[in-house]
């Protein structure tokens, strides 16, 4: 019988309609949880579907709501709506993102910068404020959030803007984990390092024979990572298991980088 760690908790959980985010809605709704998804994908979207389909019978212990996690008016908004559907959570996972190709920095525009920063860091600060005072009320809680290799270390595979605000996830979960440590609120970090999701397996396998065997050697153990392997530390985070640890970043990088 599978665990049920999550019986009887609620989470919110960003950017939920794949990869890494899907990854942990079907294992957090599997071990017993009540899970609201917060994503930019719209809720008839083909993504959106297949989640509903995917997840079966735990369903009904699902909602699905459309979200800007840039925008503040939106974010406002969609927690409103998260709390009258599933509850205030006790749990929040910060896993939306978005990478992109290393390219020299006199080729990066200013927009480009500033739209890195808001889907990496700034939805995460939006967020996590908007959450905070119900589980301060609640005596409690887990926030992890999704950082990269690329935020712990050199990526060469990573570019300037989006190892940048994986950096500065780091440190916002290590002050925020200080403040909120009072408060009985855990904060933590996942350090992914090549997850092949669907977006990444395809841009990988676009790759030469040659460059893919090179980025496989890279890693100790000599493949990437399943998106269920990720979702695996995020959950032990968002568990009970994880109770006296805060401020903490665990490496899921198969070996790349070693601290």
């Amino acid at each position: 019988m599978a665990e049920r760690r999550f019986e009887g908790k609620t989470g919110f959980l960003t950017g939920g309609a794949k990869g890494i985010g899907r990854a942990t809605v079907m294992r957090f709704l599997a071990e017993g949880g009540q899970l609201a998804v917060l994503d930019k994908e719209p809720g008839d979207s083909s993504f959106a579907d297949a989640l509903r389909k995917d997840v079966g019978d735990a369903a009904n212990r699902l909602c699905y709501i459309q979200t800007d996690a840039t925008d503040e008016a939106s974010v406002r908004d969609a927690i409103a709506a998260a709390n009258k559907q599933v509850g205030p959570p006790d749990i929040l996972v910060n896993n939306v993102g978005f990478g992109a190709n290393p390219k020299p920095i006199e080729q990066l525009e200013l927009d480009e910068w500033r739209t890195f920063m808001d889907i990496n860091l700034t939805s995460m600060f939006l967020i996590t404020r908007a959450v905070l005072p119900q589980m301060r009320a609640r005596g409690g809680g887990r926030i992890v959030n999704l950082a990269s290799v690329a935020g712990r270390s050199i990526s060469e595979i990573s570019a300037l803007h989006y190892s940048t605000a994986k950096s500065a996830v780091l440190g916002f979960t290590r002050k925020l984990a200080y403040e909120e440590g009072p408060n009985n609120i855990t904060v933590n970090s996942v350090a992914p390092g090549t997850v092949f999701t669907e977006r990444v397996e395809t841009r990988y396998r676009a790759l030469s024979q040659d460059e893919q065997d090179k980025r496989m050697d890279e890693i100790p153990l000599k493949r990437a990572a399943r998106p269920d392997e990720i979702a695996a530390a995020i959950l032990f985070l968002a568990s009970d298991d994880a109770s006296y640890i805060t401020g903490a970043a665990i490496d899921v990088n198969g070996g790349r980088f070693m601290s």
